[in-house]
């Protein structure tokens, strides 16, 4: 694999959505921010026709737990996409507050029971039951400070991916509009694993990846516990995805580039959609 030939933005999204076949472990969750017009929806769409993701233009707590909650504890959706999160935050503040607290639950510490308006009765799992999001909203909304990022724990539980194009990726798109690309149908199929797999990570590659985390861990105001995790995830979901039972240096190199871009300062991408 020529990492010089990766998207990044796709990269992250594949190996996101890899880390939910990992044992034991749960599904890391995403967050895209960059400009209108920047190509989130349209990567996010690519994904969806793959096994185990649920894609949702808008949702509410109480449709994820009407409709989906019994499919996650199957192991039947290991990712919502929400390609917008727009939407579904900007309903009033109860029902924003409901589905923020509810996704806080899915993708950190999971859902064991809930007893609602919205239940007949006590609603109880036998395991915590957990996913990943993967999500998308721009800059300008995500620097809202309505929004209650960091008073609401949200963004420690995601990577933040942030980007915007650089003028050889606008020359590019505008080539391919002209070309009516944009008219075709695409969709990027995973070798999704039939169980989920254990991979061996030795501790010295866990390490090597140390510093950046740090780094970004300053810049979020964070310890960065819970990135070291998510990026030691992903290093297990690169090796998976490379049909490989142990993390080796390929690995390494490939997250440290998309480490690059988690961030708040929407550096340039190259390539793009």
């Amino acid at each position: 694999m020529d990492l010089k030939d990766l998207d990044p933005l796709v990269d992250m999204v594949r190996l996101t959505i890899y880390t939910g076949y990992l044992k034991d472990q749960k599904p890391n969750s995403l967050i895209v921010i960059a400009k209108p017009e920047s190509g989130k929806t349209e990567v996010m769409k690519e994904f969806r026709i793959n096994k185990n993701v649920a894609y949702l233009s808008d949702v509410t707590a109480f449709g994820i737990q009407r409709d989906y909650l019994g499919k996650i504890e199957a192991g039947e959706v290991r990712h919502i996409i929400i390609p917008d999160l727009l939407k579904p935050l900007s309903r009033k503040e109860s029902t924003v507050n409901s589905f923020i607290t509810m996704m806080n639950s899915l993708i950190e510490e999971g859902v064991v029971a809930l007893s609602t308006y919205a239940t007949s009765g006590l609603l109880s799992f036998t395991r915590p039951v957990k996913c990943g999001l993967i999500t998308a909203i721009t800059g300008d909304e995500f620097s809202d400070q309505r929004h209650n990022w960091q008073k609401k724990g949200f963004l420690s539980r995601t990577i933040p991916f942030s980007y915007c194009y650089g003028m050889g990726t606008v020359s590019k798109v505008f080539e391919s509009i002209l070309e009516l690309d944009y008219v075709r149908e695409r969709g990027i199929k995973l070798d999704i694993p039939e169980k989920d797999v254990v991979i061996e990570l030795p501790k010295k590659f866990a390490r090597t990846i140390l510093p950046s985390t740090t780094a970004i861990a300053r810049a979020q105001q964070t310890y960065g516990f819970r990135l070291q995790k998510q990026f030691q995830a992903l290093l297990q979901a690169s090796a998976l995805e490379s049909h490989r039972k142990t993390v080796n240096k390929t690995d390494v190199e490939r997250v440290l580039r998309l480490m690059d871009w988690v961030n708040f300062d929407q550096k340039p991408i190259a390539g793009g959609s």
